[in-house]
Protein backbone atom coordinates (compact mmCIF):
# COMPACT_ATOMS: atom_id res chain seq x y z
CA UNK A 1 0.00 0.00 0.00
CA UNK A 2 1.20 3.54 -1.11
CA UNK A 3 0.99 5.52 2.55
CA UNK A 4 0.92 9.28 2.67
CA UNK A 5 1.79 11.51 5.57
CA UNK A 6 -0.17 14.62 6.37
CA UNK A 7 1.69 17.02 8.47
CA UNK A 8 -0.64 19.36 10.84
CA UNK A 9 0.86 22.38 12.41
CA UNK A 10 -0.62 23.32 15.83
CA UNK A 11 -0.42 26.48 17.79
CA UNK A 12 -2.70 26.91 20.58
CA UNK A 13 -4.97 24.56 19.23
CA UNK A 14 -6.41 22.64 22.39
CA UNK A 15 -9.90 24.28 21.66
CA UNK A 16 -10.49 23.96 17.89
CA UNK A 17 -8.71 20.72 16.80
CA UNK A 18 -11.06 18.32 16.36
CA UNK A 19 -9.26 14.97 17.43
CA UNK A 20 -11.97 13.01 16.51
CA UNK A 21 -12.27 13.71 12.79
CA UNK A 22 -9.20 12.62 12.57
CA UNK A 23 -9.39 9.23 14.25
CA UNK A 24 -12.32 8.51 12.48
CA UNK A 25 -10.50 9.46 8.79
CA UNK A 26 -7.86 7.02 9.46
CA UNK A 27 -10.03 4.39 10.93
CA UNK A 28 -11.85 4.49 7.45
CA UNK A 29 -9.11 4.80 5.46
CA UNK A 30 -5.76 2.85 5.84
CA UNK A 31 -3.17 5.14 3.32
CA UNK A 32 -3.18 8.09 5.93
CA UNK A 33 -1.21 8.92 8.52
CA UNK A 34 -0.68 12.36 10.82
CA UNK A 35 2.05 13.87 11.80
CA UNK A 36 0.73 16.80 14.40
CA UNK A 37 3.55 19.81 15.13
CA UNK A 38 3.10 21.50 18.44
CA UNK A 39 4.37 24.73 18.05
CA UNK A 40 5.56 26.12 20.83
CA UNK A 41 1.87 26.45 22.32
CA UNK A 42 1.09 28.41 25.42
CA UNK A 43 -2.38 26.43 26.12
CA UNK A 44 -2.46 22.65 26.99
CA UNK A 45 -1.93 21.72 23.01
CA UNK A 46 1.20 19.58 23.71
CA UNK A 47 -1.29 17.66 26.21
CA UNK A 48 -3.64 16.97 23.68
CA UNK A 49 -1.81 15.97 21.10
CA UNK A 50 0.11 13.31 23.08
CA UNK A 51 -3.48 12.02 24.33
CA UNK A 52 -4.47 11.74 20.70
CA UNK A 53 -1.11 10.17 19.43
CA UNK A 54 -1.41 7.58 22.26
CA UNK A 55 -5.06 6.90 21.39
CA UNK A 56 -3.68 5.92 17.90
CA UNK A 57 0.12 5.07 17.97
CA UNK A 58 0.43 3.46 14.59
CA UNK A 59 -1.25 6.67 12.34
CA UNK A 60 -0.64 9.44 14.61
CA UNK A 61 2.87 11.05 14.84
CA UNK A 62 4.29 14.06 17.05
CA UNK A 63 6.65 16.58 16.83
CA UNK A 64 6.52 18.59 20.10
CA UNK A 65 8.93 21.76 19.31
CA UNK A 66 9.36 23.74 22.83
CA UNK A 67 9.42 26.98 21.07
CA UNK A 68 6.97 29.16 18.86
CA UNK A 69 9.00 29.24 15.32
CA UNK A 70 5.82 30.31 13.21
CA UNK A 71 3.84 28.23 10.76
CA UNK A 72 7.06 27.82 7.62
CA UNK A 73 9.21 26.01 10.43
CA UNK A 74 6.77 24.25 12.02
CA UNK A 75 5.66 22.46 8.56
CA UNK A 76 8.81 22.24 8.09
CA UNK A 77 10.36 20.41 10.98
CA UNK A 78 7.01 17.72 9.98
CA UNK A 79 7.81 17.12 6.72
CA UNK A 80 11.64 16.26 7.11
CA UNK A 81 10.93 14.08 9.80
CA UNK A 82 7.94 12.34 8.43
CA UNK A 83 10.71 11.76 5.28
CA UNK A 84 13.47 10.47 7.45
CA UNK A 85 11.16 7.46 8.50
CA UNK A 86 11.24 6.25 4.75
CA UNK A 87 8.40 4.95 4.48
CA UNK A 88 5.98 7.08 2.85
CA UNK A 89 4.99 7.38 -1.17
CA UNK A 90 3.95 11.32 -0.17
CA UNK A 91 4.00 14.06 1.99
CA UNK A 92 1.79 17.11 2.38
CA UNK A 93 0.32 19.52 4.70
CA UNK A 94 -3.20 21.03 6.08
CA UNK A 95 -4.25 23.10 8.49
CA UNK A 96 -5.57 22.19 11.76
CA UNK A 97 -8.75 24.23 11.90
CA UNK A 98 -9.67 22.17 8.77
CA UNK A 99 -10.94 24.56 6.34
CA UNK A 100 -10.41 22.33 3.87
CA UNK A 101 -11.66 18.48 4.56
CA UNK A 102 -9.74 15.56 5.34
CA UNK A 103 -11.87 14.02 2.48
CA UNK A 104 -10.43 16.87 -0.26
CA UNK A 105 -7.18 14.84 0.47
CA UNK A 106 -8.58 11.95 -1.78
CA UNK A 107 -8.44 14.44 -4.44
CA UNK A 108 -4.85 15.71 -4.26
CA UNK A 109 -3.39 12.10 -3.76
CA UNK A 110 -5.45 10.98 -6.75
CA UNK A 111 -3.95 13.55 -9.01
CA UNK A 112 -0.41 12.48 -7.93
CA UNK A 113 -1.24 9.06 -8.54
CA UNK A 114 -2.74 8.83 -11.42
CA UNK A 115 -1.55 11.74 -13.31
CA UNK A 116 1.79 10.57 -14.41
CA UNK A 117 5.60 12.83 -13.15
CA UNK A 118 3.66 14.90 -10.50
CA UNK A 119 5.62 15.53 -7.91
CA UNK A 120 3.78 18.46 -6.12
CA UNK A 121 -0.33 19.24 -5.61
CA UNK A 122 -1.73 22.49 -4.78
CA UNK A 123 -5.27 22.62 -3.60
CA UNK A 124 -7.25 25.83 -4.94
CA UNK A 125 -9.54 27.58 -3.56
CA UNK A 126 -12.27 28.22 -6.21
CA UNK A 127 -15.67 29.31 -5.97
CA UNK A 128 -17.68 27.25 -8.55
CA UNK A 129 -20.57 25.34 -9.62
CA UNK A 130 -20.88 22.14 -7.33
CA UNK A 131 -18.19 22.88 -4.79
CA UNK A 132 -18.80 24.78 -1.26
CA UNK A 133 -16.49 27.37 -1.10
CA UNK A 134 -16.69 30.02 1.39
CA UNK A 135 -14.99 32.76 1.91
CA UNK A 136 -15.19 36.59 3.58
CA UNK A 137 -15.44 38.84 0.33
CA UNK A 138 -12.97 40.79 1.32
CA UNK A 139 -10.59 37.80 2.45
CA UNK A 140 -11.41 36.88 -1.59
CA UNK A 141 -10.50 40.14 -3.09
CA UNK A 142 -7.30 40.57 -1.08
CA UNK A 143 -5.80 36.84 -2.18
CA UNK A 144 -6.87 37.37 -5.68
CA UNK A 145 -4.97 40.61 -5.49
CA UNK A 146 -1.93 38.63 -3.91
CA UNK A 147 -1.97 36.01 -6.22
CA UNK A 148 -1.94 38.77 -9.14
CA UNK A 149 0.83 40.41 -7.31
CA UNK A 150 2.92 36.89 -6.80
CA UNK A 151 2.08 35.36 -10.19
CA UNK A 152 3.70 38.78 -11.89
CA UNK A 153 6.77 39.19 -9.91
CA UNK A 154 8.04 36.04 -9.66
CA UNK A 155 6.36 35.29 -12.91
CA UNK A 156 4.72 31.98 -11.63
CA UNK A 157 1.23 31.23 -13.32
CA UNK A 158 -0.13 29.99 -10.71
CA UNK A 159 -3.89 30.84 -9.22
CA UNK A 160 -3.46 30.14 -5.40
CA UNK A 161 -0.42 29.70 -3.80
CA UNK A 162 -1.61 29.96 0.24
CA UNK A 163 -4.24 27.36 0.34
CA UNK A 164 -3.02 25.57 3.21
CA UNK A 165 -3.65 22.06 1.37
CA UNK A 166 -0.72 20.66 -0.70
CA UNK A 167 1.20 17.18 -1.46
CA UNK A 168 4.55 16.24 -2.17
CA UNK A 169 6.39 13.17 -3.51
CA UNK A 170 8.17 11.74 -0.75
CA UNK A 171 11.86 11.99 -2.46
CA UNK A 172 10.49 16.38 -3.42
CA UNK A 173 10.64 16.70 0.58
CA UNK A 174 14.41 16.66 1.60
CA UNK A 175 15.53 19.31 -1.49
CA UNK A 176 12.64 21.91 -1.08
CA UNK A 177 12.89 21.53 3.06
CA UNK A 178 16.08 21.44 3.50
CA UNK A 179 16.68 24.74 4.29
CA UNK A 180 14.35 27.39 6.04
CA UNK A 181 12.71 29.97 4.91
CA UNK A 182 12.63 33.65 4.83
CA UNK A 183 9.03 34.33 5.38
CA UNK A 184 6.99 32.53 8.48
CA UNK A 185 3.81 32.71 6.43
CA UNK A 186 4.40 33.11 2.48
CA UNK A 187 6.57 30.31 2.70
CA UNK A 188 4.24 28.77 -0.41
CA UNK A 189 5.32 30.89 -2.71
CA UNK A 190 9.33 29.47 -1.66
CA UNK A 191 8.17 26.35 -2.16
CA UNK A 192 7.03 27.06 -5.68
CA UNK A 193 10.08 28.86 -6.67
CA UNK A 194 12.35 25.73 -5.36
CA UNK A 195 10.71 23.53 -7.45
CA UNK A 196 11.34 25.62 -9.86
CA UNK A 197 14.88 25.82 -9.09
CA UNK A 198 15.68 21.95 -9.25
CA UNK A 199 13.23 21.01 -11.90
CA UNK A 200 12.95 23.43 -15.27
CA UNK A 201 9.80 21.44 -15.83
CA UNK A 202 7.69 22.69 -12.49
CA UNK A 203 4.68 23.86 -14.63
CA UNK A 204 4.50 20.15 -15.20
CA UNK A 205 5.08 18.29 -11.95
CA UNK A 206 3.04 20.95 -10.18
CA UNK A 207 -0.45 20.41 -10.70
CA UNK A 208 -3.38 23.19 -9.09
CA UNK A 209 -6.54 21.15 -8.04
CA UNK A 210 -9.63 22.62 -7.35
CA UNK A 211 -10.96 21.69 -4.01
CA UNK A 212 -14.80 20.29 -3.34
CA UNK A 213 -15.37 22.53 0.10
CA UNK A 214 -13.03 25.02 1.81
CA UNK A 215 -14.89 26.94 4.73
CA UNK A 216 -13.14 29.55 5.81
CA UNK A 217 -13.13 29.60 10.07
CA UNK A 218 -12.46 32.47 12.69
CA UNK A 219 -9.37 32.90 14.57
CA UNK A 220 -6.71 33.11 11.60
CA UNK A 221 -3.39 33.40 12.62
CA UNK A 222 -2.20 35.79 10.93
CA UNK A 223 -2.40 39.32 12.86
CA UNK A 224 -2.08 42.59 11.72
CA UNK A 225 1.65 42.92 12.53
CA UNK A 226 2.26 39.55 10.30
CA UNK A 227 0.65 41.75 7.03
CA UNK A 228 3.07 44.62 7.69
CA UNK A 229 6.06 42.29 7.14
CA UNK A 230 4.88 41.05 4.06
CA UNK A 231 6.12 43.48 1.40
CA UNK A 232 9.91 43.41 3.30
CA UNK A 233 9.12 39.36 3.24
CA UNK A 234 8.10 39.55 -0.65
CA UNK A 235 11.57 41.99 -1.38
CA UNK A 236 13.41 39.11 0.50
CA UNK A 237 11.94 36.06 -1.82
CA UNK A 238 12.59 38.18 -4.75
CA UNK A 239 16.16 38.80 -3.81
CA UNK A 240 17.17 34.95 -3.12
CA UNK A 241 15.13 33.39 -6.19
CA UNK A 242 14.91 36.38 -9.15
CA UNK A 243 17.59 38.53 -8.59
CA UNK A 244 20.24 37.92 -11.19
Amino acid sequence: MKKICIIIPCYNESQRLEVSKFRDFVRHDERFDFCFVNDGSKDNTSEVLRRAVASEPERFLLVDNADNRGKAEAVRSGMLYAASLGRYMAIGFLDADLATPLEDLHLLSEEMEYKQGVQMVMGVRLKRLGANVQRKAYRHYLGRGFATLVSVLYQLPVYDSQCGAKLFKSELVPVIFKDSFNSKWLFDVELILRVRKEHADYDKIIHEVPLDTWVEKGDSRIKFTHLLKMPKELFNIYCQYMAK
